[in-house]
């Protein structure tokens, strides 16, 4: 009996130990790339905006497409498990080109059933080391929600490599190569921009329905991978204490290679995604 308390008062200890150790934030070797970016028991809040222009390249200045403004929840359970939440969603979409060649957004028809439909499920996922990034959607979850969902991770899917140079990063669209640049550096990287070739990433194979974060071509026959050719850039800004991202840019390019001019001219669609933090909230279960 006497042994049985030992060892309990033991476990105890090097359980609070560990806790003590995780709170005072002390360098422990993580177990995925996130875990040094988004804390356990944190609600990370953002104000993302992801808006795609689809259209013609070399020919008039015509493009449309649909903008997505969300608040966004990412929720950290425990290490490398994720939960995310979408609320106050809006679906707008292009009513008219200004002077300036630029864009001008009108809230869409079914902007209400899109809210309630982003809102009804929230999505878990999980980071499993370097290696891939799993989803697990809920059965009743709709294809085009689910794909607008991905895109939010994609956005959320920050570097953690301190040094330039070319890094494997799991991602929605599988393993990429990644160029990775530090523009500027405190105690850590603040600013880091990486680009990559979705199309060359392991395992890359598109779902029918998703090519982008707003799935903007969809239903074909033939691999998307084969179709398309995908390239991503993004700029990242980290907090220098507490190692989260504040504020990224990701630029997504897919052009439509059957119809495309050098690959470069032809049918073309842009997407921007902008998440923009918000604030954190501690998970109040812990509090108690």
């Amino acid at each position: 009996m006497g042994h049985s308390k030992l060892c309990l008062v033991l476990l105890l200890s090097a359980c609070a130990l560990a806790q003590q150790a995780n709170e005072s934030g002390e360098e422990q070797t993580p177990a995925c790339f996130l875990a040094t970016r988004y804390k356990n028991f944190k609600k990370y809040e953002y104000h993302y905006v992801a808006e795609a222009q689809n259209g013609v390249s070399g020919t008039a200045n015509l493009k449309n497409g649909p903008k997505i403004t969300c608040k966004v929840e990412l929720e950290v359970p425990q290490t490398c498990s994720f939960v995310l939440r979408t609320e106050g969603c809006v679906l707008s979409e292009v009513s008219v080109m200004d002077s300036e060649g630029l864009p001008v957004y009108g809230r869409a028809a079914g902007s209400d059933a899109f809210k309630a439909a982003m809102e009804k499920n929230p999505l878990k996922f999980m980071v499993e080391k370097t290696a891939e990034v799993n989803l697990f959607p809920e059965p009743d979850e709709p294809t085009n929600i689910l794909n607008v969902k991905r895109g939010i991770i994609s956005a959320l899917m920050v570097p953690i490599s301190e040094e330039d140079g070319n890094v494997n990063m799991p991602t929605v669209h599988g393993q990429c190569r990644t160029a990775l640049t530090v523009n500027a550096r405190r105690d850590i990287a603040t600013d880091v921009t990486i680009t990559r070739d979705l199309t060359a990433c392991k395992n890359f194979s598109p779902m029918s329905d998703y090519v982008s974060p707003l799935a903007l071509i969809s239903r074909t026959n033939t691999p998307l991978s084969k179709l398309i050719s995908s390239s991503q850039s993004c700029n990242y800004q980290f907090d220098n204490r507490r190692k989260h991202m504040t504020e990224a840019t990701c630029m997504e390019k897919h052009i439509f290679l059957p119809f495309s001019n050098q690959d470069e001219y032809g049918i073309t669609s842009h997407v921007k995604t902008d998440p923009e933090f918000a604030g954190i909230q501690q998970d109040q279960q812990q509090k108690l």
